[in-house]
């Protein structure tokens, strides 16, 4: 998938293990890897966020998140992006 998309793996891992978003480009390159129109990874996205086992499924996987520290993290990695 990272080499037909040009998405780099470590990417495609953090969007499959729903650890960041997807932006547009990336979802185009994607979709167009899989050869399927965009609009249906986002019907398909929107049709998974309603499924209460995948919404089970990310909870569990996410419940020992540090927000705090998540977002210190964040907030430090984009002032070094804005120098």
């Amino acid at each position: 998938m990272a080499a037909k998309s040009g998405v780099p793996y470590s990417t495609l891992r953090k969007i499959f293990d729903l650890n960041t978003v997807a932006d547009y480009e990336q979802l185009h390159r994607i979709a167009d890897a899989l050869k399927m129109p965009l609009s249906q990874i986002i019907t398909d996205a929107d049709e998974l966020s309603k499924d209460p086992e995948v919404i089970s499924d990310f909870e569990t996987s996410h419940e020992n998140i540090d927000i705090d520290k998540w977002a210190d993290r964040i907030r430090t990695e984009d002032s070094i992006k804005t120098r």
